[in-house]
């Protein structure tokens, strides 16, 4: 299954509240071939967006991307999740926005670099509000992703266990009644699945 073109799911407001959990950055300091995998399929297409915001063809897309994904693998090492040093969002997107500088000043001096190349984040309200639904739309895209990704890595029953009580909220006892289960074994259900989307999503 193509994990960018997943339908989008009804999230509440305490999906897109997760946040960056230890255990998945952990996974990509010690180089697990899972943890990296599961960045890629997840935050690749958001890494790619950001990018093409830049207005640059695809072959250059592409070598960018790569040379992004390079900077994020050598530099997880240093990252760590300090409220007073930014988001890992954040940090993902100053690298895309490092790499993009790098690629114009890489290019003759007689073509002039375009200003925002160089320009900080700008902050929610300096935006183009089109800037801002687009890029809501692709974080939206990327929990869509990890939503998928966290489906197909869990069991069908404690899928839905998980989403009939997190999504459709539906008291427990009546789950349980539903799959003959005690309501133990759906608060357990519910919690694995849960940790495993915050550790996929790692900010909010």
């Amino acid at each position: 299954m193509n994990l960018d073109n997943s339908p989008n799911p009804t999230f509440t407001n305490q999906h897109s509240r997760l946040s960056t959990t230890s255990s998945l950055i952990c996974g990509l300091k010690e180089m697990s071939p899972e943890r990296w995998e599961s960045f890629l399929l997840v935050y690749s297409p958001l890494l790619r967006f950001w990018i093409r915001r830049k207005s640059l063809n695809s072959q250059v897309e592409d070598d960018i991307l790569q040379e992004c994904l390079q900077s994020i693998f050598t530099g997880i090492d240093q990252f760590e999740k300090d409220s007073t040093k930014g988001t890992f969002r954040g940090w993902l997107k100053v690298i895309v926005q490092r790499r993009v500088a790098d690629h114009f000043r890489s290019q003759s001096i007689e073509r002039p670099v375009p200003q925002a190349v160089f320009s900080t984040i700008s902050a929610p309200e300096q935006k183009d509000p089109a800037d801002l639904i687009a890029e809501e739309q692709a974080l939206q895209a990327l929990k869509a992703r990890a939503m998928e990704l966290t489906r197909r890595s869990t069991s069908e029953k404690s899928w839905q266990m998980f989403w009939l009580t997190s999504v459709e909220k539906i008291k427990t006892a009546e789950v349980a009644s539903q799959f003959q289960v005690s309501t133990a074994a759906v608060r357990v259900a519910k919690a694995r699945v849960t940790q495993r989307l915050k550790d996929l999503l790692m900010e909010g």
